[in-house]
């Protein structure tokens, strides 16, 4: 009798219209795999072995099996939104304590109360973190946090006590080799040199006593921002001295620094002909600033790196602390007097005001990069991804994650971009695969099947009906 075989019809079609509506209603599900009925043959066994006139017994779902293919990727407003564009998974946890992992293609994550990536159901995401702001820890992976404080300030020329050589100001300056402006008297041979007023750091100081200047801001260890400015005075016009200039260095249009012995100038600068810096031994174009001893204009002396002592005029700076190894310095290495206008292209230098969080973004290397409001970057983690010799063996654990099975594999996990894990796409998410039109028909197909299988046993109920009607 066919009931056996159109039962098994209706049970296995009856499951693969269940596949199909699951796959339909997650047809939006960010991150979905959609799913297909994988269908076998039963046969009876039989003691002699095969035979010509074997008849199946019907149907059987042999695996429902996900299909781990590569969904559209959409568009959306919020930076901790990836994408994965490759074979890989993200790691997640349920808790910063439980060291168990979970994986997932869902990459809607933002931050919670305590500063931790997290998705819609507060599993934490993992990956490689960072002690110092610039580089990540690959030793361990852990729970990506992301400071919610701010970034504290740092006064200019901090770096020099870490990284000598690179603490300070330095400004990209051309002195223009045209200007006839010098402090020499003018040439009986070229009447346009013009005679500049002798510097004068006090009432008198007025722009004729020099050809140029440049400003750039510097920060104290408050991260208050403070003004330097450069004034450049051409030395001669004839001879070598047509290539020599002084640089007369002031702290906020009120104190000019000293130079040696307690005058000024601080530097003095010599070109080449070619209008080059000279440079090599014995000539630093690395000056440093001694800020303990500056001019007021109304010729006190004024040391800007410890506040005034008591009873003294209300100056409280304390804002280039002498620590051991620390300096500021003047980077004038990149200075020109080519025959253009003088201008300064750029200034570079180490320090910045205090900033708060503003924005964060997600290279395709995965790098958690946090942006200041003081224009400063710090590196807060990287996103590990995961993968397996055999994601089809993944065991569904809802809520958009898997785990590992035996039969999945353990997976290898390492950094974006490495072997066939693919990279990170922020600001995007990756759509369901599900492909409603096909999905729209396999329905179709598997309410036929069904209905063939339910017809099949009615025939064969008619013909039971048959056999028992007869007289």
């Amino acid at each position: 009798m066919a009931f056996q075989q159109g039962l098994s019809g209706l049970n296995v079609y009856s499951k693969a219209l269940d596949v199909v509506s699951n796959n339909i209603a997650n047809a939006s599900t960010v991150g979905f795999k959609g799913s297909d009925a994988h269908f076998a043959d039963v046969y009876a066994g039989a003691l002699n072995g095969a035979s010509s006139k074997q008849i199946g017994i019907g149907v059987s779902l042999m695996a429902v099996q996900q299909n781990f293919n590569q969904g559209n990727l959409t568009i959306t407003s919020n930076a901790l939104d990836m994408a994965i564009n490759g074979n890989g998974f993200f790691r997640v946890q349920k808790s910063p304590d439980d060291q168990t992992g979970y994986y997932t293609r869902n990459g809607q994550f933002h931050l919670d109360k305590d500063g931790y990536i997290v998705n819609s159901n507060g599993t934490f995401l993992t990956g490689f973190g960072t002690n110092d702001g610039v580089t990540v820890n690959t030793a361990s992976i852990v729970p990506l946090t992301v400071g919610t404080g701010g970034i504290v300030p740092q006064q200019t020329g901090w770096t020099e006590a870490v990284n000598p050589g690179q603490g300070g100001l330095t400004m990209a300056v051309n002195l223009d080799n045209r200007d006839k402006h010098s402090l020499a008297a003018p040439l009986a041979s070229d009447p346009e040199w013009v005679q500049l007023q002798p510097f004068a750091w006090d009432a008198t100081f007025n722009p004729n006593m020099f050809n140029y200047s440049t400003s750039a801001a510097i920060y104290d260890q408050t991260g208050a921002e403070h003004s330097l400015t450069n004034y450049y005075v051409r030395e001669g016009n004839d001879g070598t001295d047509l290539r020599e200039w002084r640089v007369y260095t002031v702290i906020d249009n009120k104190y000019l620094v000293n130079g040696a012995g307690g005058t000024p100038p601080t530097t003095t600068l010599n070109f080449e002909p070619n209008g080059t810096l000279i440079t090599g031994a014995g000539i630093a174009t690395r000056v440093p600033l001694d800020l303990s001893s500056t001019t007021a204009r109304n010729g006190t002396v004024v040391d800007l790196t410890h506040d005034a002592p008591a009873g003294a005029a209300t100056l409280a700076f304390n804002w280039f602390d002498q620590t051991p190894g620390y300096a500021f310095n003047l980077n004038f290495g990149e200075t020109t007097q080519y025959g253009m206008k003088s201008d300064n292209g750029r200034n570079t230098q180490d320090g910045y005001r205090a900033g708060t969080l503003t924005n964060l973004s997600v290279s395709q290397e995965g790098y958690v990069v946090g942006s200041y409001s003081n224009g400063q970057q710090k590196m807060m983690g990287q996103v590990v991804l995961a993968e397996f010799t055999n994601p089809v063996g993944l065991q569904s654990a809802s809520n958009n994650l898997w785990i590992e099975t035996y039969t999945s594999g353990q997976p290898t996990i390492g950094q974006p971009g490495g072997g066939t894990r693919g990279i990170v796409q922020s600001g995007e998410v990756e759509d369901s695969n599900v492909d409603l039109t096909q999905e729209l028909v396999n329905m179709i197909v598997f309410q036929r099947n069904y209905q063939a299988n339910a017809q099949t046993i009615k025939t064969q109920d008619q013909i039971l009906q048959t056999l028992v009607n007869l007289r």
